[in-house]
């Protein structure tokens, strides 16, 4: 199995995500770790790092992605977890520098829903 890093690496010298990019994604999964004792679940982590290194290479190559179905941002919305999920994606804002679409968001928030679930 690949580790966070060994995945970063790869999408990076196929140029799917930059630098920077990995940099971030692996730096939040180092945040997720730092609030738990439990083991985070490998394959929702493994997606959010994708989604989010590529996510945030997209938005500086000018390129975009429609959001999830509404419905289901509603769902997302109403979670117990989105408290969790907010608290992560404002440190993205405030570390990403450049805006980060709504739909990009909305994902984001999915994936990290998602997570703080199982963690729960």
């Amino acid at each position: 199995m690949t580790t966070i890093k060994e995945r970063l690496d790869i999408l990076k010298a196929g140029d799917v995500i930059s630098e920077e990019a990995s940099t971030i994604a692996e730096e939040a999964v180092q945040r997720l770790s730092a609030h738990t004792q439990r083991t985070l679940p490998q394959n929702k982590v493994e997606m959010l790092v994708t989604h989010l290194a590529s996510a945030l290479t997209r938005m500086s190559r000018g390129e975009s992605v429609d959001g999830p179905p509404e419905e289901l941002f509603s769902e997302i919305e109403k979670s117990e977890q989105i408290d969790l999920a907010n608290r992560e994606i404002n440190w993205l804002k405030s570390n990403w520098g450049d805006e980060i679409p709504k739909s990009e968001i909305a994902f984001l928030k999915m994936h990290y829903v998602s997570i703080f679930k199982e963690m729960k």
